[in-house]
């Protein structure tokens, strides 16, 4: 089976199950990735007083230096993050795609709506909540395959991270390194434990579909 076929209802010679579909979505899954977690870097680069103990990620946003880079980092990534939902969906995984989708959706509502925006708490959440959703659901449909499995470990990791810091677990006041865990494991699903991997798309030739699912 290739890495983006479809699940259950693969056409043989269509569209979604060619190579270079699969490379297309792969490369807005790698833009996505790459936006996100570059803006976040750059936004830390660029706020010499920014805390990992004492802030939010999302004090980023509302600092003259960082704002920028911050927020447009996941606006970019969440519309590149939709298209590379879309390339999932097109393949035959619709609920994966949707809850995806939705995730890049609200993930993009955090660099538009900053801290000072009624809209930022429920994008925020919504964020995390919806990536642990992805992840959980895409696990139990490839529950059969090694990556499949580590997807879905991902789950409950996820919501552990967020449990413990809840009940005064981590010597940390701010958010700043319990949002960390989670934006981490989505690119690592993105790039290589999804269903459609980044590497995969990478190491496939030309014209040569691969045969890492």
């Amino acid at each position: 089976m290739t890495a983006f076929e479809t699940d259950g209802r693969a056409g043989a010679g269509s569209e979604p199950d060619s190579p270079e579909f699969g490379r297309v979505t792969a490369a807005f899954g790698a833009v996505a990735t790459v936006s996100a977690l570059g803006g976040i870097a750059l936004g830390v680069l660029l706020d010499p007083t920014f805390s990992w103990t004492a802030d939010a990620l999302s004090d980023l946003g509302v600092r003259d230096g960082s704002a920028v880079a911050f927020n447009w980092g996941l606006i970019g990534g969440g519309a590149a993050g939709v298209c590379y939902a879309a390339g999932l969906g097109r393949a035959g995984r619709p609920l994966r795609a949707l809850l995806l989708a939705l995730a890049m959706v609200a993930m993009a509502g955090v660099g538009l709506f900053d801290l000072t925006e009624p809209l930022h708490g429920p994008a925020a959440v919504g964020f995390y909540g919806l990536i642990t959703a992805v992840f959980a659901v895409d696990g139990w449909v490839r529950r059969k395959e090694p990556t499949g499995r580590v997807a879905l470990a991902f789950a409950p990791v996820h919501v552990a991270v967020w449990a413990t810091f809840v009940a005064g677990r981590w010597p940390v006041s701010g958010l700043a390194l319990p949002e960390l865990p989670g934006a981490l494991m989505l690119a690592t699903w993105v790039w290589v434990v999804g269903p459609a991997p980044v590497v995969e798309a990478i190491r496939s030739p030309a014209g040569d579909p691969t045969d890492g699912h």
